[in-house]
């Protein structure tokens, strides 16, 4: 499913970005080299799905706030996914 106002939000670069409720797809990697922040309620949903891999840079954070649950934030990666050290 694509969410056209999400669709390669940042050109698959989400570190310092703060994402509403949806769905975002993306066509290229996608890259958190800075925290990223998800903002909802305790029932909002967050989709991220990418043909190619996820990368989170060392020593960074997924941070939620107003709510947001981890249990509602779905990663679908066709290729690789890479956490660096330290990151949370």
């Amino acid at each position: 499913r694509i969410n056209t106002e999400g669709y390669n939000l940042g050109g698959g670069n989400l570190g310092g970005l703060t994402l509403t409720p949806g769905v975002y797809t993306f066509g290229t990697d996608i890259n958190i080299h800075s925290d990223i922040t998800f903002s909802g309620g305790a029932n909002s949903v967050f989709i991220l799905q990418t043909t190619g891999t996820l990368m989170q840079a060392a020593s960074t954070e997924v941070i939620l706030s107003g709510g947001a649950q981890a249990k509602n934030i779905f990663w679908q990666v066709a290729g690789t996914v890479r956490v660096g050290a330290s990151a949370v």
